[in-house]
């Protein structure tokens, strides 16, 4: 079975990427996916439990906690219940042994049993901002700088989240068989690129 795991910055097109490589190699694809299954394992709304993987691990949450399964005594909150879940789905979605493209959720930490090929995705902030503008619901209005701290907000999180999961740096490039920037980049035209480097990699192992 082969895996990717797909760690992105917010805006970076890092979720289109993944899922343009999955298409090209007919793997699975596991996103929003995640999120559902979350939902219904620890029996709280899926919006509910978008927001909170968003907001990020509580300061008083153990740094062992990324390493079990079960609930600490002192916190039986919906938080520690979503990410005790968000493991158990991970685990179990990589159960089914089906090559997959996983995006997000620190998958390249939680499968390491499994040696996936790990890829970073970023771009620089004007990418970013312009990516999310240019997907915004029509409803939304929010100015650039609105959606630079927003962008910074959600980085900032899954920083902490990986910390307190792994004890490394998010985006750190030595955690990573492959970091790619994709500002300036068609993202239809980068995928089967990418998706050829992992192909070689996996032929190797």
């Amino acid at each position: 079975m082969n895996i990717i795991t797909v760690g992105r910055e917010f805006g970076s097109g890092g979720r289109e990427l993944g899922k343009r490589m999955a298409d090209l190699l007919g793997f699975a694809y596991y996103d929003r996916e995640i999120i559902t299954a979350i939902a219904e394992k620890s029996r709280l709304d899926a919006g509910y439990v978008a927001k909170r993987l968003d907001s990020g691990f509580e300061k008083n949450y153990p740094v062992t906690f990324g390493r079990t399964f079960s609930y600490p005594p002192a916190l039986q909150q919906n938080s520690t219940k979503i990410y005790v879940a968000e493991q158990q789905v991970i685990r179990e979605l990589a159960a089914h042994g089906k090559h997959c493209v996983v995006v997000g959720r620190n998958t390249d930490v939680i499968l390491s049993d499994y040696s996936p090929w790990r890829l970073f995705v970023y771009a620089d902030m004007q990418s970013k901002i312009k990516r999310c503008i240019d997907r915004a619901p029509a409803e939304e209005n929010l100015s650039e700088h609105e959606i630079k701290r927003n962008i910074r907000r959600v980085d900032a999180n899954r920083a902490k989240h990986r910390e307190l999961l792994a004890g490394g740096k998010w985006g750190q490039k030595e955690c990573y068989h492959l970091c790619v920037n994709t500002t300036g980049w068609a993202l239809k035209e980068l995928a089967p690129l990418i998706a050829q480097y992992a192909c070689g990699y996996f032929r190797r192992m």
